[in-house]
């Protein structure tokens, strides 16, 4: 699974009308409307702020995308099909645009934001992530290297510390090896760890 890792522009110019594309993470909907909004209120008086955004965890079935009073069709889906061309997840991308008094006629002008969204995706760095379990681990501090040790030497990214009376871990694991790792942890730990899965989660290395 592929995301970005921060954002990237890119701007272009036909006929008159300037667009400027921005593309930038955005793993759920809430956090790409403060994006569109931030774009909105940043260039308040461009023409249009048209839009596509595509979710983390289930990106072939939450996507959003606008047109922005631009002919249906012209702007948001195109935008929304440069995310899907480059299998990206919990990304948007917002396309401003300055009309420069000259229609373009719809072909052209969904090629002029698709343009545009393709090349602010290129000039976006990605990241990788993968789909996995996440656990919550509490444990005694006297087990803490032992648990370090065992964790430090399998595919295993902590997204959490938690340091009260206990070790708490959150940690996260593909699939495929969260039930051996578990089985390894209770077994270091003689039973003195308390494991509860959270569940599958997208993860990304930091």
């Amino acid at each position: 699974m592929t995301s970005l890792a921060g954002t990237g522009e890119a701007e272009l110019k036909i006929k008159g009308s300037r667009f400027l594309g921005l593309a930038a993470p955005a793993a759920d909907r809430e956090e790409a409307g403060k994006i569109v909004l931030a774009e909105k209120k940043k260039y308040h008086a461009a023409t249009h702020h048209c839009w596509a955004w595509r979710g983390l965890e289930n990106p072939s079935s939450e996507f959003a995308f606008e047109d922005d009073r631009e002919p249906s069709g012209t702007a948001g889906a195109p935008i929304l099909k440069t995310l899907e061309r480059a299998n990206l997840s919990g990304a948007v991308v917002v396309v401003t645009r300055w009309f420069g008094g000259i229609k373009l006629g719809t072909g052209p002008l969904a090629r002029a934001y698709s343009q545009a969204a393709t090349e602010a995706l290129e000039a976006a760095p990605r990241k990788e992530g993968m789909l996995a379990r996440e656990f919550s681990l509490f444990f005694d501090y006297t087990l803490l290297g032992a648990v370090n040790q065992l964790i430090g030497s399998n595919p295993v990214i902590v997204t959490s510390r938690e340091f009260t009376e206990k070790a708490g871990l959150n940690i996260a694991v593909s699939s495929s090896r969260a039930e051996s790792l578990i089985s390894r942890l209770t077994e270091t730990a003689a039973g003195r760890i308390a494991i509860r899965d959270l569940g599958p989660r997208t993860v990304f290395e930091k």
